[in-house]
């Protein structure tokens, strides 16, 4: 997919308020640009905020482990988010072209230990560019 001029100075503004530390840039830059072509701005930020929530949840998951305290509550509502941001994910991507959509399914959908782990560097991009729409809202 081509990125417009637009999409690329943004996705060159959320890189920079990452520290330069987003990791599947390209991706998010597809997912930005079908956003801003197909006017899914509303659908991207759900996206978003759901990537942010399993981010952060994941982590948390990972430092206290399966017997801490509140786990099993975490666990529930990460396969939940998780389950929503797949239905986002797929939505968002049925006006991409045909290699879009082949990439975005055996890079983050398809339902294995790698798909999940490139699927949670790209909610760490997606947490980037929830937490640069923060900033400019407030900026």
């Amino acid at each position: 997919m081509t990125l417009s001029q637009t999409t690329k100075a943004l996705l060159s503004n959320i890189d920079a308020a990452s520290g330069h530390r987003l990791q599947r840039s390209i991706d998010l830059g597809a997912l930005l640009e079908l956003a801003h072509q197909h006017a899914l701005q509303n659908m991207l930020d759900d996206l978003a905020f759901c990537a942010k929530f399993l981010s952060k949840s994941f982590d948390l998951m990972k430092r206290i482990g399966k017997d801490g305290e509140g786990y099993d509550k975490l666990e529930t509502e990460f396969t939940a988010q998780l389950k929503k941001s797949h239905t986002l994910l797929t939505c968002l991507l049925e006006k991409a072209d045909s290699m879009t959509k082949s990439h975005f399914a055996s890079m983050y959908l398809s339902m294995d230990t790698i798909a999940m782990q490139n699927l949670m560097q790209l909610f760490h991009d997606l947490s980037w560019y929830k937490n640069y729409l923060i900033d400019q809202s407030h900026g």
